[in-house]
């Protein structure tokens, strides 16, 4: 029995690398399905027949096969160092008992039967070999990698030539096929501005304006207009859905972790029968300073009742229940931060996770936030950097502080140390004021030395 496991687990192990080879053949045959059914064997979202939302839906079937694709190929390049494989020529096609293969032959291979089917019956009569099958993924994952950056020339260009600066060689290639498209006619625009120059006789502004006049006077105007547009549209959607999706949902995982999940393990655990001893010292302070507010009050009331200073049972009785109270309740307290400290965590775990997801739509938000910001006024610019400067390293900046590590502080369960919070106060915004005044020296003076300029002439 032992020998018989031992052996299935070898076997499973070195069948490895042809199983992920084969999930990887598996969406790769997928995309060429949709390709080919809804795209005229095209690459996907190559043309614009579909509408926005049909198109999303293709782009995120698109990107979730890829991601299979190349997760699958790390672990085929993982696994094929502890296992032998095959030769490339022979059949690919793992042991017999190896499930994921025939778990991938029952699902369909694209979005219709009719093409899972097809790829089926083709399958069936011949399986690929290693080789054809790294040949075939090779062959559609290549319409979607990005084209290598073109090494530049050490030679610079003849003093006479006016090469300018393309205009997207700061902006974030977008995901979005017809943003593709718009930015690929309006480099294919531009490429023709340094041979247009070559000549010198006129000035670049004037040849410019003409191609710009010729573009809006052509019958294709209005469409490229339209779709230039859409992608603007398209581009500031998925911006502005990925920004409240990294502000919202990792707090709402916070909330909800704490109140459902930390807090009723956490109290499970607490202690039925907490002791004094088991609180920190800030509420060991507060529970007995509202003790003896408690107490002095009762002595108050009996003194208005011209009753004797000495308690009797009652009194005592009410002493006895108001320190039990104290006791829970400064308990409960001191395991909050326990459970914020958990929740934070989960709620962090989230948030990396969207942000290691979310890698294209990071690229997209930088060049909404790069056209918004770029886009302000001079005086605009200005206002924001003076009122971030003065609510962090202003001189009214210290009060802020101390109520932000204040509160910090009682959010994680730690006592309230005047001594870090003084010397945090006396270092950080420091540190901060010369970074941002490096900022403006080292970066904004070079991209809107105008909006420097003004933000003098404003703090001054």
């Amino acid at each position: 029995m032992g020998e018989s496991v031992l052996s299935r687990l070898g076997q499973w192990i070195s069948s490895t690398p042809l199983r992920s080879l084969d999930r990887a053949y598996e969406a790769a045959l997928r995309i060429k399905a949709i390709e080919d059914r809804y795209f005229q064997g095209g690459s996907i979202g190559s043309n614009g027949n579909h509408g926005q939302n049909t198109s999303r839906y293709f782009q995120i079937q698109l990107r979730q096969e890829l991601r299979q694709i190349d997760l699958s190929l790390a672990e085929f390049r993982a696994s094929s160092v502890f296992s032998r494989l095959p030769d490339p020529e022979q059949n690919g096609s793992g042991p017999p008992f190896s499930s994921d293969k025939d778990q991938a032959k029952e699902a369909p291979v694209g979005p219709s039967e009719n093409d899972g089917k097809d790829a089926e019956n083709g399958r069936q009569s011949r399986d690929p070999s290693i080789l054809e099958k790294l040949e075939f993924i090779d062959q559609v994952t290549s319409r979607y990698k990005r084209p290598a950056a073109q090494p530049r020339s050490t030679s610079p260009p003849p003093k006479s030539q006016e090469q300018p600066e393309p205009l997207t060689s700061s902006q974030p290639e977008p995901s979005d096929p017809s943003i593709k498209t718009n930015l690929a006619k309006t480099n294919l625009d531009n490429s023709n501005a340094p041979v247009a120059s070559k000549t010198a006789l006129l000035p670049r502004s004037i040849l410019r304006t003409a191609n710009q006049i010729r573009r809006e006077l052509s019958s294709q105007a209005e469409e490229e207009l339209l779709q230039e547009y859409r992608g603007q549209r398209t581009r500031t959607l998925v911006a502005v859905r990925f920004l409240l999706l990294l502000a919202i949902l990792p707090l709402l995982v916070q909330i909800f972790s704490k109140h459902f999940l930390f807090g009723p393990l956490v109290d499970r655990f607490q202690p039925r029968e907490p002791t004094i001893l088991a609180l920190s010292y800030e509420f060991q302070e507060k529970a007995l300073s509202e003790f003896e507010f408690f107490k002095e009050k009762i002595e108050f009331e009996r003194a208005l009742h011209h009753q004797s200073p000495e308690l009797d049972l009652e009194s005592e009785d009410q002493l006895s229940k108001k320190a039990e109270e104290l006791l829970q309740k400064y308990s409960r307290k001191n395991l909050e931060g326990l459970k914020n400290v958990l929740a934070d965590v989960l709620s962090l775990l989230v948030f990396g996770w969207l942000i290691f997801i979310g890698r294209e739509e990071i690229e997209v938000l930088k060049s909404f936030l790069d056209r918004l910001i770029y886009g302000l006024s001079d005086s605009a610019k200005a206002f924001i950097i003076i009122l971030f400067t003065d609510v962090f390293v202003g001189y009214h900046s210290p009060h802020g502080w101390e109520v932000l590590l204040s509160s910090l502080a009682a959010h994680l369960g730690l006592p309230e140390n005047r001594n870090f919070i003084y010397g945090f106060i006396a270092t950080f915004p420091v540190f901060l004021d010369t970074l941002f005044k490096y900022w403006i020296f080292r970066y904004l003076n070079r991209v809107s030395p105008s909006a420097v300029a003004t933000y003098h002439a404003m703090n001054d």
